[in-house]
């Protein structure tokens, strides 16, 4: 199928892309969890040269180096991202999908995906991380706390950052069903989502019991696609946009949950899954 094809394609299915993308991205949490069950057996590489001091410090602190890596990173995608200089693939798949969803995509469609993008909406997550910031610390569950809120936090700032950095235009979109406003790369949607469901899937692992492990994984999986994908459908932003959030949030919460993992077993209280 080529590129001609496959953008009208895209424009004409949503909803079929859409569940499939969905099915695929839960099977992927799934994997992701056993990943996370493979990791617990390996010693943490941060008890030979961390020294004795708060682990909510050098939390933070690897985090900041974390973010630098992600910067790099993060420049190398959208040189190769920017689809109104760029003549290569990324250019031409971004302004092809565009332009088919912007003279195909049904009204009916658009509707339904700029009622599940609420889902990445910055004023849904910021009451989800206060919340569970609180609900954790009230728990005493500290660490984790300042790991989750962080992981919120610097995800944001960074998408802020990068927004600002390649001011990207967002795609034309003509219609009335979502609004957007500011730079377009990267997505924050997408970015903000795969950081907070991802986190919320590591959280349900960490202290609830074992029969909600797999469907938190897979639900996370299913949440950070629908959220992306809208975005796309509703042509407020190209897909490279979507891709590079995804890859931004994607590894700066990781980057936390390695580092939280490392933080606990070099304190001594190795983190354990919930097995009732």
């Amino acid at each position: 199928m080529t590129l001609d094809t496959l953008a009208p394609w895209i424009a004409q299915h949503p909803l079929p892309l859409w569940l499939c993308g969905m099915a695929l991205c839960a099977l992927l949490g799934g994997l992701a969890l056993q990943g996370l069950r493979a990791l617990r057996h390996q010693p943490s590489p941060l008890r030979r040269w961390l020294h004795p001091t708060s682990a909510s410090t050098l939390l933070v602190m690897a985090m900041a180096a974390a973010a630098c890596a992600l910067l790099a990173g993060g420049a190398v995608l959208a040189a190769l991202a920017e689809s109104g200089q760029a003549t290569g693939t990324w250019g031409r798949v971004d302004e092809a999908i565009a332009h088919q969803l912007r003279t195909q995509a049904s009204m009916g469609d658009l509707r339904w995906f700029a009622t599940v993008t609420h889902l990445g909406d910055s004023w849904v997550l910021a009451a989800l991380t206060v919340a569970v910031t609180a609900a954790l610390w009230w728990r005493k569950h500290r660490l984790l706390a300042v790991g989750w809120f962080v992981a919120m936090a610097g995800n944001g700032l960074l998408t802020k950052i990068l927004k600002d950095v390649f001011a990207r235009v967002r795609p034309e979109h003509v219609h009335s069903a979502a609004q957007a406003d500011g730079f377009s790369f990267p997505s924050g949607h997408s970015s903000a989502s795969i950081v907070a469901y991802a986190m919320l899937a590591y959280l349900a692992v960490r202290l609830l019991p074992r029969r909600w492990h797999l469907p938190a994984a897979c639900a996370a999986g299913a949440l950070v696609f629908t959220t992306g994908f809208s975005r796309v459908v509703l042509h407020v932003h190209y897909a490279s946009d979507v891709l590079a959030g995804w890859l931004l949030g994607g590894t700066w919460m990781v980057c936390t949950v390695l580092i939280m993992d490392s933080m606990a077993r070099w304190r001594g209280a190795p983190p354990t899954l919930a097995h009732q």
